[in-house]
């Protein structure tokens, strides 16, 4: 033991932040996650001595060393740091992380965050792009902490919203509107991830101020059913209420002269949200039956996942086998959804299982990925993917893809697994087994048989960045688009999806 424990904490966490620092130089990438996760993780073990430089790191959130003492923070959950990281929750990179930091220090951190809310409302910001974001990580923190001080505050705020709300339309901008810094969806979202059943009077009431023609009446009734069917986390409704306003797709086969052949698919994706106001239209016709696609929303969120195998060979579609397995694969975040839903041989790895989502997507593989699911045989979390001598891992414990079955995996027991791919956008899927299957004489496996919508164009950004696109498709007209359209390309169409075109590759990539 040292002498002076004090003065050797001191020593190290100036060596580990200056070891931070060091890559605010050279910019993140993500082949230096490894490492500084180490450096995080050594500056979370020293603890609360470490708290002061940390805290004193956040002064400068352009640099990338904020994120990462934010990071830190959150894992050693100094309440002393809880102030300081609710006073960058407006910031566009580090605002989220301090978010993330806060989840993690836990409830006790609501009081203040609620604090920086209010102060935004009376002070807003009436200027630049996205000025209803500027309160959005202090709400997300707000709905992802679930406690009664949350759910009080959010409804409680959405009745004095609505309280306030200007008869007939008007631009927040320009009118005198406290609330000009919150965005009405993003706000019923945070009431969603609650799962409170005390919030539904208030979006009740907040529905009815507006006729059932509105998106905001559609987005309410939403809200409400996905509380009470427990879907925090079906979508998000800002995105989805983009979508409703102006679907893209349906502006595509507008100017196509109606070639595309877009289809409004918004009773089979949100119709039964609706069901205790008579339907969507409150009275429309609901006699038309709803396809298979039924039993998408019957699905339990906590089931997991197995599956099949397949050597190194590539000739996993070759071996014998009587079984198929069919997954739905959703691309999260996105509404209305983007996914597929394929059947693969029990005999895949879960490689092969990757080649095939990449082909069922639309993704072209450019980037690495990694599944994760609980393995049934422990009842633990594992991490499956592209292990090799370049440790692509990061440092993590990654089991090598080639060499686990997915029949190890997957059982109607244990459905459900998540697929990253591209660690800089971040795509993040839900892999679900839905059914297992007799292998059907004269099929060729893998194949797609449905999906909805079409993939993402590669390293556009994200879920953020693909909706910038849509958002895009809809003013075309729009010179501060132009670059974006010209960079996406005329033709993409986010509606579009033919099942018939999916061409599915060796394994072997």
């Amino acid at each position: 033991m040292p002498k002076n424990p004090g003065k050797s904490n001191k020593k190290e966490i100036g060596k580990l932040t200056c070891d931070l620092k060091k890559y605010d130089d050279v910019g993140y990438s993500r082949e230096w996650e490894a490492e500084l996760d180490a450096i995080v993780d050594g500056l979370a073990s020293i603890g609360s001595p470490a708290v002061p430089e940390l805290i004193g790191m956040l002064n400068d959130p352009d640099k990338w060393s904020s994120c990462f003492a934010a990071d830190a923070l959150g894992k050693i959950g100094d309440e002393s740091a809880i102030t300081p990281l609710a006073d960058v929750l407006e910031g566009s990179e580090l605002g989220e992380r301090a978010k993330d930091a806060l989840k993690e220090i836990g409830d006790v951190c609501i009081h203040e965050v609620i604090k920086r809310v209010e102060y935004r409302i009376t002070h807003p910001i009436r200027e630049g792009r996205s000025i209803d974001r500027i309160t959005s990580y202090a709400l997300s923190t707000i709905g992802e902490i679930r406690c009664d001080e949350s759910i009080e505050f959010l409804n409680t705020l959405l009745d004095e919203y609505m309280s306030e709300l200007p008869d007939g339309p008007f631009d927040p901008t320009k009118y005198d509107w406290k609330y000009v810094n919150v965005d009405f969806f993003h706000l019923l979202d945070c009431m969603v991830r609650q799962q409170d059943k005390k919030a539904i009077p208030h979006i009740e009431k907040a529905r009815d101020v507006f006729p059932s023609n509105y998106v905001d009446y559609k987005i309410c009734q939403i809200a409400i059913g996905r509380i009470k069917k427990k879907r925090p986390d079906e979508g998000y409704l800002p995105l989805e209420s983009l979508d409703i306003i102006l679907p893209a797709g349906a502006i595509m086969n507008a100017l196509s002269g109606g070639g595309l052949g877009w289809e409004d698919t918004f009773e089979e994706e949100y119709g039964e949200y609706f069901e205790e106001v008579g339907g969507w239209n409150r009275g429309g016709d609901e006699s038309e039956d709803w396809d298979d696609d039924d039993e998408d929303w019957e699905v339990d969120e906590d089931d997991e996942d197995d599956y099949g195998d397949h050597e190194d060979d590539n000739m996993a579609g070759k071996r014998k086998f009587d079984q198929v397995y069919q997954f739905k694969i959703t691309l999260k975040q996105i509404r209305p959804p983007i996914w597929r839903r394929i059947q693969v041989p029990e005999t895949y790895t879960f490689h092969d299982l990757h080649v095939a989502i990449q082909d069922a997507m639309g993704w072209e593989g450019y980037h690495l990925h990694e599944f994760e699911m609980t393995d049934p045989a422990t009842g633990s979390k594992v991490r499956i993917g592209a292990q090799d001598d370049d440790d692509l891992g990061f440092g993590r414990e990654i089991l090598r893809e080639q060499r686990e079955k997915i029949a190890r995996y997957f059982s109607m027991e244990n459905r459900s697994a998540e697929y990253l791919y591209d660690f800089g956008d971040d795509w993040e899927h839900r892999i679900l087994l839905e059914k297992i299957l007799p292998r059907e004489a004269g099929v060729e496996y893998p194949v797609c048989i449905k999906g909805k919508r079409a993939c993402p164009p590669e390293d556009c950004g994200g879920v953020w960045g693909y909706a910038d696109i849509v958002e895009a498709l809809q003013d075309l007209d729009s010179e501060e688009n132009e670059e974006l359209l010209e960079w996406v390309g005329e033709d993409f169409d986010p509606e579009y999806f033919d099942a018939e075109m999916i061409c599915f590759r060796k394994s072997g990539r």
